[in-house]
């Protein structure tokens, strides 16, 4: 089987998501690659240790526009960094061109237009792992025209993000894979009544309205318990809202959780709710199913590809407060649970083993790299 010699380009996020995420492609692709150079910032968060692998860091790490007091500098210091980010990725290529033939893009939309025209010049091939919902179209239509490959995270996204009519360049979806350690350890007939929120604390993840449900479940069932984790910049926001309410001793706060405690805390909620706007294919709902934790979520990018109502999981049509209160009654009191649990930890079991992911990039990197090399074994 042929070995390819691949470089990765990532974006430096300040959020430790895209570092997990990389984490596991970098296992992926290892077994099937001769090379692998990785390009990024906050490179130290990669729990990889192999001589295949070459990392360059290019020493710049993003921050949250929050994190200044003054939001116009913040915005205008996040643009400048930005650039830096795409001008030190595009150099690390350069240095690496003799190293790598196959360049794939991932958690870097839509910043990496410089280090994508530089690879085009560099004659090599190009590959974009779409990982997100968002559709930006001008950007979109450039990048997909240069690119010479686009793999979706999940079918869905083809449709979201209008990626038919790129029907020539689509790859096998670039989902990754959930771990060992994402398994049930506590049935549900043994878990507390608890209902989990588990994301970054923003506007988008629809927190506000979960929170704004609470008062509606409690009326129907007073016994009920509310779990908030996470980090983001409406924490402090939340905090004060949830003491205004009167919910402070219903729901409990932790802050961001370490990744490998998430099996921890994911075996303790009775349900996990993603009240969401706008979602790519989120890996918490993957991470719940595989411990056999019910999910109830709105229909979004990804989601409708692994929930199905009553099947998988629990699908809501908006995430009105009231919707949502009365989904989270609906899930809580649905009698046939366990068949859900069931249904969702088969899924888990055989599309997103360690192994159908490296099955699955050892086509992505195949259909991409036998067009220029020859025919595979």
């Amino acid at each position: 089987m042929m070995n390819a010699r691949v470089v990765i380009i990532s974006f430096p996020w300040k959020s430790h998501n895209p570092s997990n995420f990389l984490t596991d492609i970098i296992h992926i692709i290892l077994p099937i690659s001769e090379k692998i150079v990785l390009i990024g910032g906050n490179t130290y968060r990669i729990k990889v240790s192999s001589k295949k692998l070459e990392i360059r860091d290019i020493g710049i790490s993003m921050h949250y526009l929050s994190d200044f007091k003054f939001k116009f500098f913040s915005a205008l210091y996040w643009i400048f960094k930005s650039l830096a980010a795409q001008i030190k990725s595009s150099i690390e290529l350069i240095k690496s061109r003799k190293d790598v033939e196959i360049v794939i893009f991932y958690a870097a939309y839509p910043h990496y237009l410089l280090p994508l025209i530089t690879a085009k010049t560099l004659r090599k091939k190009t590959i974009e792992v779409v990982i997100r919902s968002k559709n930006i179209f001008i950007l979109d239509r450039l990048y997909f025209t240069l690119l010479d490959g686009i793999s979706p995270e999940s079918n869905a996204l083809i449709g979201v993000l209008g990626l038919d009519k790129y029907q020539k360049k689509l790859l096998p979806n670039g989902s990754r894979y959930i771990g060992k350690s994402f398994s049930i350890k506590k049935k549900l007939n043994e878990r507390k009544n608890i209902v989990g929120f588990i994301g970054r604390l923003i506007k988008e993840k629809g927190i506000f309205e979960f929170i704004e449900a609470i008062p509606k479940v409690l009326e129907k069932n007073n016994e009920v318990n509310f779990l908030i984790a996470g980090n983001g910049p409406l924490k402090n926001e939340i905090e004060i809202l949830l003491d205004q309410m009167g919910l402070s001793s219903k729901v409990k706060m932790i802050g961001w959780i370490p990744h490998d405690e998430i099996p921890n805390y994911l075996n303790k909620v009775n349900l996990l709710v993603l009240p969401t706007y706008t979602e790519g294919f989120p890996t918490i709902i993957l991470e719940a199913m595989a411990c056999g934790t019910p999910v109830l979520s709105t229909s979004s990018g990804g989601i409708d590809d692994i929930i199905y109502d009553m099947e998988s999981g629990f699908i809501m049509k908006n995430n009105s407060p009231s919707c949502i209160s009365k989904n989270i009654i609906r899930a809580l009191n649905y009698p046939d649970k366990e068949n859900i649990v069931d249904n969702a930890r088969t899924i888990i079991d055989e599309e997103f083993s360690y192994e159908s992911a490296v099955n699955r990039y050892k086509k992505i990197i195949s259909l991409q790299y036998s067009e220029f090399v020859g025919s595979i074994d």
